[in-house]
């Protein structure tokens, strides 16, 4: 059985390359992406190379910074608030529940642990050079693997902000 909260940084590098570059159509990801002599084979790549030199760490500044949108290809929602004390607040955009969680910086990956609706979420940001919105890869239930989208939200200029 396969266990994906062992994954390395590596394996969700090379996992979120092949979903954004290679599988762009597919619902879900394939368990063969972890296999060593293709990790090897993709790392080595042309085209691996520059989507990494795409990539950046992220700093605790920036992340306590805002509020962040997540959301998946199934238009699912909600609303991260990073504390500095590595506390983390999830609201959904819809229902309006909250939710706590864990978070921690490592190698420039924002690593994220909580519990929504019954379900563990292991969530892996890694940002990017070029725009605001950033890839994620998130494990549910020690079992599921899917891709995310993340985005820094500003303070809003009128009205109350998302999460404050």
């Amino acid at each position: 059985m396969l266990l994906f909260p062992l994954l390395s940084d590596l394996d969700c590098k090379v996992i979120l390359f092949t979903y954004e570059k290679r599988f762009i159509n597919k619902k879900s990801l394939s368990l063969d992406l972890l296999d060593d002599d293709f990790r090897s084979f993709i790392i080595t790549e042309g085209d691996y190379i520059l989507w990494e030199l795409e990539k950046r760490k992220l700093t605790e500044t920036e992340v306590v910074a805002h509020s962040w949108l997540v959301t998946s290809q199934k238009n699912q929602s909600i609303l991260l608030k990073f504390e500095e004390n590595n506390c983390l607040y999830i609201t959904s955009v819809f229902d309006k529940e909250d939710y706590h969680g864990h978070w921690k910086l490592e190698h420039g990956i924002l690593k994220v642990y909580f519990n929504y609706h019954e379900h563990k979420y292991d969530i892996n940001i890694i940002a990017n050079n070029n725009s605001a919105i950033h890839s994620a890869l998130q494990i549910v239930d020690e079992a599921n693997v899917d891709v995310l989208k993340v985005a820094p939200l500003s303070q809003a200029r009128y009205g109350k902000a998302l999460l404050e």
